[in-house]
């Protein structure tokens, strides 16, 4: 097993918001768009295949919470967004632990389309138009929407 950052909960728990039994949700720290958030597995897994049926189902119910209150906080009218994984050597995954990115997408997002599948070559090189203090604030108020403190 690599002791990727995913698996150093040290280095994320910084930005988790959310936990579940399985899975635990955090902002992307190299966010693309505004309210770009993880659904990390707790498991070192790299595959979504190699998940048990617990984990699928605990899986599922988190998609069925944080999604919702997701496109609530930062896309009310549209409800627009992705829902990607990376898996395996040639998908342009850069962490081999598995990870869903949850992106809200907005008109101004900039990914509109011929750019739309730029919003992956951004995912890839991981870059970012946010600052520390733009991604704290998110965390915060991530938290405070989700009822989250880290005495979890």
């Amino acid at each position: 097993m690599s002791l990727d950052p995913f698996c150093k909960r040290e280095e994320t728990r910084g930005t988790v918001f959310y936990e579940t039994k399985h899975f635990m949700l955090l902002y992307d720290i190299r966010p693309v768009v505004r309210g770009h958030m993880l659904f990390v597995s707790k498991r070192h897994v790299e595959d979504v295949l190699e998940l048990t049926q617990e984990e699928v189902a605990d899986m599922h119910a988190a998609f069925r919470i944080v999604i919702p209150k997701t496109l609530d906080i930062y896309c009310p009218e549209d409800r627009s967004y992705d829902l990607t994984s990376q898996i395996g050597r040639y998908s342009g995954r850069t962490i081999p632990h598995l990870h869903f990115h949850l992106l809200p997408r907005f008109k101004s997002d900039g990914y509109q389309g011929s750019a739309a599948s730029t919003i992956f070559e951004d995912l890839a090189l991981n870059k970012t138009h946010f600052t520390a203090r733009q991604i704290a604030a998110e965390v915060k108020l991530l938290r405070k929407e989700f009822g989250y403190s880290l005495q979890h």
